[in-house]
Parts: structure tokens; C-alpha cells; sequence
């Protein structure tokens, strides 16, 4: 039986972030996965406007991890990352999650390209938008409808400004580096 946890823990939400960072950016993502990790773990999370959840299996396997983050004014959400861990986890088990979140939450998604609404379409994402960029915005079913055409915004970080930060600091560099790789090892340890 599978099922959907909120991550809680601060070490284990940082070592899930770190995987999920890890997992979404690859191997060949320069400084992508360790930016991400900053910007979630110092802005969003200290703002508690991001959330982890995990779906895992009874034995506490996780199949697939997704960030959540909140609007500014903290009433609806969007889908930040969403990836299944190496080995472990497909395709079903990121539909299972997604679609257990918008069922439960005002929720949507952004879809690239065609595949991408697609598989959020199966995920029970019906009502689509058109978002900056040529991005396709996916409405969940609580997700309400756009105000005048708009949507909330959504609470980012400055991603220029975390590597202008590291290159700034390298103590800060250094820091998170060795913050995110700590995290991946302990990853390995819970997963």
C-alpha cells in the first residue's frame, strides 16, 4: 500500500531536497541542483512557503518526491519539482502523487510541452491555461479560476542572486556544498 506523507523532519526533508535536486537536475547540472537546494532550504522553507512530500511504500521505500511551493498569499500551490528517484520509483507513482495532492489541495502544475500536459492530464488535470512563455498552466480540481485572466504568484528565489552569493562567499559556497552532500549520503540512508 502506498501512501502520501508530508517530510516534517528537518533532516530528512533536507536530505529528500537533496535527492530530489540531485534527481531532477542530473549529473551534468553545474551548480543548478546546489542552487535549488539553497534557494528552497534558506527561502522557502525558512518562509514555510514550500512543502516535500514523499510517496512511499509501507516499509517507508520512497517511490517519488515532490516540492510543493505556495502562492504569496498562501491559498493555493504549485508543483516546484516532482521526480522519482533513481531504481525506485516510474512514471505511475508521480501520477499517484500528483494526483493525490491536487485531490487534497489547490494545486497546479506547468507543463513544457505537449508530454508534459499529457501526463498531468492523466493525473486528473483538466483545466489548462496559458502561462509566460509559452508554458501551459494546469488547474487542479480545488485550484480556482483565474482572477481577470491572472494567477497568484507564486514565492520564488532569486536564483541569480544565490550564485552571486556563492561566488561572493566562497565560505557560503562551501558551506551548502558540503550541506548538500551530507544530504545526499543521508538520503541513501532513509530511502
Amino acid at each position: 500500500m502506498m501512501k502520501v506523507v508530508h517530510v516534517k523532519n528537518p533532516e530528512t526533508r533536507e536530505a529528500c531536497l537533496a535527492k530530489l535536486c540531485a534527481s531532477v537536475y542530473g549529473q551534468e547540472a553545474g551548480l543548478a541542483p546546489l542552487v535549488t537546494f539553497a534557494g528552497t532550504q534558506g527561502v522557502l522553507f525558512e518562509q514555510e512557503a514550500a512543502r516535500l512530500f514523499a510517496l512511499t511504500e509501507d516499509d517507508g521505500t520512497i517511490l517519488c518526491l515532490a516540492l510543493i511551493s505556495s502562492d504569496v498569499d498562501g491559498g493555493t500551490m504549485e508543483v516546484g519539482m516532482l521526480s522519482t528517484p533513481e531504481g525506485k520509483g516510474d512514471t505511475r507513482h508521480s501520477r499517484h502523487l500528483v494526483k493525490t495532492l491536487a485531490e487534497k489541495a489547490p494545486l497546479r502544475v506547468t507543463a513544457a510541452d505537449e508530454a508534459g500536459e499529457a501526463f498531468f492530464r492523466r493525473c486528473g488535470i483538466e483545466r489548462w491555461v496559458d502561462g509566460d512563455g509559452g508554458l501551459r498552466v494546469g488547474l487542479g480540481p480545488l485550484h480556482p479560476a483565474p482572477v481577470n485572466g491572472v494567477l497568484p504568484s507564486v514565492v520564488r528565489f532569486n536564483g541569480d542572486g544565490i550564485v552571486r552569493t556563492f561566488k561572493q562567499e566562497p565560505e557560503t559556497f562551501e558551506a551548502y556544498k558540503s550541506r548538500f552532500v551530507a544530504a545526499l549520503e543521508r538520503y541513501s540512508n532513509i530511502a
